[in-house]
């Protein structure tokens, strides 16, 4: 079952990859826009890769186009929109429980290519690139 929220510019729905419920899901940040969303949303071009070290480890953070991510406030999860931060480990795959680590070396990808990072942004882990992703958190 794949539960879908609409965006709040009204570009289209976000489809959730947990079965269990669409509202858990947001809250634990399962939703992610589809590739294409990003392509119709994102007018920026990617910046090349940059290399990071954030507690001594090497990460390589990518800078993508506009999309619409989520934030975390008391109200609950709101859409925010900027630029997606990909972030990989140099050398050896990032784990699902490295988010933390993982929004550091966003923060300073986002620095390097000349963004503000939202630190309210959720990230979502994405398994097959073991890699973090925060949509929306540059701006």
């Amino acid at each position: 079952m794949t539960t879908a929220l609409h965006t709040a510019a009204g570009t289209g729905p976000l489809r959730c990859r947990s079965a269990a419920a669409g509202l858990m899901a947001v809250a634990l940040a399962g939703c992610v826009a589809p590739q294409d969303e990003l392509d119709r949303v994102g007018a920026a071009k990617a910046v090349p890769l940059a290399e990071v070290v954030v507690d001594g480890r090497a990460f390589a953070v990518q800078v993508e186009g506009r999309g619409t991510g989520l934030r975390l406030t008391a109200d609950g999860a709101r859409p925010v929109e900027g630029r997606l931060v990909r972030v990989a480990a140099s050398a050896s795959p990032l784990a699902m429980d490295e988010g933390a680590i993982a929004k550091k070396a966003a923060r300073q990808g986002c620095g390097k290519a000349g963004g503000r990072f939202n630190e309210a942004a959720i990230g979502a882990y994405e398994r097959s690139g073991a890699a973090w992703v925060f949509a929306g958190a540059c701006a």
